[in-house]
Order: C-alpha cells, then sequence, then structure tokens
C-alpha cells in the first residue's frame, strides 16, 4: 500500500494516509487511524497551550516530537500483524513519521539553539551591569571622600573665623553644630565587672559602655572610664 507524503514537522492525516485494514486474525485490530489519533490531539492541544504560544514554540515543539516518538511505538505493535496488509501500512507509517520526527527534531533544535543564543545575551549584559555597578559605586565612593574632606576643610576655616558658634549662616546654606557624649575607655582593666554583661565568665565580656555612660551622668565615677565631648557639624 502506498501512503502520500506528510508535511515536515507534522503528524500525517490518518485519512490520506491510510485505510482501514480488514483484519484476519481471531481477535479484532483497531484500524491505524484509531492507534495514531492520540498523538494527532495532543500535537493540537499543545498549539493551543499558553506555555507553547504555537506550533513553532520551543514547548510546542518538544510536544510534537514526543508525540511523533510516541506514534511511531504505536505504529510498530502492527508489524507483529499475521496480516500482511497491516504490516505493510505499519511500514508506511513509520516511514512518515521518522520523516516527520527527524524535520521536528531540527526545528527544536534550531529554536533551543537560539534560546541558548539569547541566555548567552541575557549574561553578557547582566555581567556588563554588574561591571558599570561597581565602577559607578568607586566613583561614588570617592565622590563622598571628596565631600567628607571638603566639609572637615570648610568647618575648620569657618570655625576659626567665627569660635564658639553654633551655627553659620550663608547665602543658600546653612551649617549647624550638634554635641554629643560618649564614653572613653582609658584602661579597660581598672574598669569594675559590675559593667561587663553576662554570661560569665564576665571577664571576658566587654564593658557595657552604656552602663558606664548611665553611671557617669548620674555623677558616679568609673575608674578606667570617662565621657567625652564630641562636636559635629552639619551643612544644610
Amino acid at each position: 500500500m502506498t501512503s502520500a507524503p506528510v508535511s515536515a514537522g507534522a503528524a500525517p492525516s490518518p485519512a490520506s494516509t491510510t485505510a482501514t485494514p480488514t483484519s484476519t486474525s481471531s481477535a479484532p485490530v483497531p484500524p491505524p487511524h484509531a492507534r495514531t489519533s492520540s498523538a494527532q490531539s495532543s500535537a493540537s492541544t499543545a498549539s493551543s497551550d499558553p506555555r507553547g504560544q504555537g506550533a513553532s514554540s520551543l514547548y510546542a515543539l518538544a510536544i510534537q516530537v514526543q508525540d511523533i516518538d510516541g506514534e511511531i511505538a504505536l505504529a510498530a505493535e502492527l508489524l507483529e500483524s499475521d496480516d500482511p496488509a497491516e504490516r505493510e501500512t505499519a511500514v508506511a507509517l513509520i516511514e512518515q513519521f521518522l520523516v516527520a520526527a527527524e524535520h521536528s527534531r531540527g526545528l527544536l533544535l534550531d529554536k533551543a539553539d537560539r534560546v541558548a543564543g539569547y541566555i548567552d545575551h541575557l549574561r553578557a549584559v547582566a555581567q556588563f551591569r554588574k561591571t558599570e555597578s561597581e565602577r559607578l559605586a568607586a566613583l561614588a565612593a570617592a565622590d563622598a571622600r571628596r565631600a567628607e574632606s571638603l566639609t572637615s576643610y570648610l568647618i575648620n576655616v569657618l570655625t576659626k573665623l567665627n569660635p564658639g558658634a553654633t551655627k553659620i549662616s550663608l547665602p543658600t546654606h546653612e551649617i549647624r553644630s550638634r554635641k554629643s557624649t560618649s564614653v572613653l575607655i582609658e584602661d579597660e582593666d581598672l574598669i569594675p565587672e559590675d559593667f561587663r554583661k553576662q554570661p560569665l565568665p564576665r571577664r571576658e565580656m566587654p564593658p557595657s559602655k552604656a552602663d558606664i555612660k548611665a553611671a557617669i551622668a548620674s555623677g558616679t565615677a568609673v575608674p578606667g572610664a570617662s565621657l567625652q565631648t564630641n562636636t559635629s557639624w552639619s551643612i544644610k
């Protein structure tokens, strides 16, 4: 029996490839078109699957290749038939499905290669952006250091011109000072253990500056520690 050729990448139509064979065996044999209809149904479902987005998508092509492989396996079962017509039909089906499978696999590999190429592109863009972000971060850090240096220089000059000033007004900026106190540890070994936090052994724990600050502020002397006054300036 001669079968009409099928277009590459698609399962052959049962109406154009086979006629329903007449079985001579004792048990009835399902006609080939009934045995191959499942793949065509799966291919139709895959083409409408939102993950596939059409027969040319990577997902749809993969489903199509799997369906064709399944059809080849189904057609191969007819080779065991005692009916020569069914065996002839099986050979024709297998040949057509092999051609379709080769074409579909080629499309799948080409599509997969294009996806891999786009992955390369994304990785290159990511690396470029990472490198650029590191460059910009280094520039930002350098600008911040220069700003701090200029701030120290500006405050030093202005406070020498205005000793004791806590606020300096400029045409478009205002410089204000703020005082704060912090704990200065002069000799940690002299600090009483009451200012060391749990757990034991307490001597291994650093002294609590918060407790020391509270004690000194309340008028209690703490050996080995003292409070120092800090002045910070802000430009607005």
